[in-house]
């Protein structure tokens, strides 16, 4: 039985018990009515229950669930996180999602500064290139390794190659220095 479905029988009963508790009190309700509307209240009662049983376990199995998915998202972000690889995730647009930490050693900028950030600011040559690169792996969903240019933070440039790949969600990029990827 749905909640729905039960909210709308217990409002029904509990009006029809408030009418049935007035006419009591008025000495005007037949015996036959007063079994019939405990007998009814009872049920109800039980529906209820039964429902409220049904709400705890349903609450105990998303509460599981909720536990499960946290300790997968954890995993996810150790391993994430603890490539040798620069990886950063981002939107079309180049708009950092994620990035792990040897992005922020890459690129010199704190994990946390790092989101929020367009990947495109730290491009140093031909920026304009690289958006329409981005841009093709979004709309065409096909890997694309390009080398870049990069000025990190307070740093020389360097150029890297990055391995981009892309669906609907973002890109992902994997980047590593020219010399140790070739």
């Amino acid at each position: 039985m749905s909640i729905d479905v039960l909210e709308l029988q217990l409002a029904s009963a509990l009006q029809r018990f408030s009418t049935l508790q007035r006419n009591a009190l008025d000495g005007r309700e037949h015996p036959k009515l007063l079994g019939r509307s405990i007998s009814e209240l009872e049920s109800v009662l039980e529906e209820l229950r039964v429902a409220q049983q049904q709400l705890v376990e349903n609450r105990t199995r998303m509460e599981q669930m909720q536990l499960e998915l946290s300790r997968e998202r954890e995993k996810y972000w150790r391993l994430f996180d603890e490539m040798p690889q620069a990886y950063v995730i981002t939107r079309s647009d180049t708009l950092i999602t994620e990035a792990n930490r040897a992005a922020s050693a890459l690129l010199n900028v704190s994990q946390r500064f790092l989101v929020g950030k367009t990947l495109s600011v730290f491009v140093c040559e031909d920026r304009t290139r690289f958006l329409l690169e981005a841009g093709r792996v979004t709309s065409d969903l096909t890997a694309v390794d390009m080398k870049v240019k990069v000025r990190p933070r307070e740093r020389a440039p360097l150029l890297v190659t990055a391995r981009v790949t892309g669906d609907d969600a973002g890109l992902r990029w994997l980047i590593q220095p020219a010399s140790s990827a070739e």
